[in-house]
């Protein structure tokens, strides 16, 4: 069974339309307005208080965690960095920079 796909965008085009519409209405009431400033004061409050517990209980923040997880990526490119420079090494020279490091250690 297929739906015309005329229909739907008739209807998507009324819905949207009627989603304007309400909105606008909603817009221009004080009331609802004075509602929603005042729910978005309370988010806010809310928010800091949450912000504030987590805090207290050594929960790190998202922006600690972000720049956590930075350094960790750059100490794993440097690791990386270091292990490609180790192995491009040739093996020769490194068992004589070993042996000149011991025979330095013993001396």
């Amino acid at each position: 069974m297929t739906v015309d796909s005329g229909f739907l965008n008739r209807l998507r085009s009324r819905g949207e339309e009627v989603l304007t519409q309400v909105s606008a209405e909603l817009s221009s009431n004080p009331r609802f307005m004075q509602a929603m400033a005042g729910a978005l004061r309370g988010k806010e409050k809310l928010e800091q208080a949450v912000a504030r517990v987590l805090r207290q209980m050594n929960v790190p923040s998202r922006g600690e965690l972000k720049r956590a997880l930075a350094r960790i990526d750059a100490l794993e490119r440097e690791v990386a960095g270091r292990k490609a420079k180790r192995r491009a090494k040739p093996p020769a020279r490194r068992r004589t920079a070993r042996r000149a490091a011991s025979l330095k250690a013993s001396e």
